[in-house]
């Protein structure tokens, strides 16, 4: 029985340190989209999906993804999942915003008249 709780809270263990790997990766995305940084934000995506993946497939390969006590470790490795897949569709943030400007400039030259 010891053998089998100190089994799980090392499983529990690895899959933790993989989800904060996972918020580290998110956190990084997040800040090189903000700052337009292109290739780092497509790198750093690839990488937070595969780590939100092996997280999924982890827990559903040790038959815990729908079990109670590891409930929190599914929701926060779907969680990560849905907050970059929207990201990615709204684009946001992104570095330069889609606001229309306005054109503030006055011309200073009369008006010319046709007088024929």
């Amino acid at each position: 029985m010891a053998s089998k709780r100190n089994t799980y809270k090392q499983f529990e263990l690895y899959v933790t340190l993989g989800l904060i790997l996972d918020v580290i990766l998110f956190i990084g995305y997040m800040i090189s989209a903000g700052n337009g940084i292109i290739w780092l934000k497509v790198i750093l995506a690839i990488l937070t999906f595969f780590v939100s993946g092996l997280c999924i497939y982890i827990l559903f390969a040790s038959q815990e993804l729908l079990r109670p006590r590891s409930m929190w470790m599914t929701v926060g490795a779907v969680a990560i999942s849905l907050c970059l897949l929207a990201s990615l569709l709204l684009n946001y943030p992104s570095p330069k915003p889609t606001v229309p400007q306005q054109d503030t400039t006055e011309t200073t030259e009369a008006p010319t008249t046709d007088a024929t």
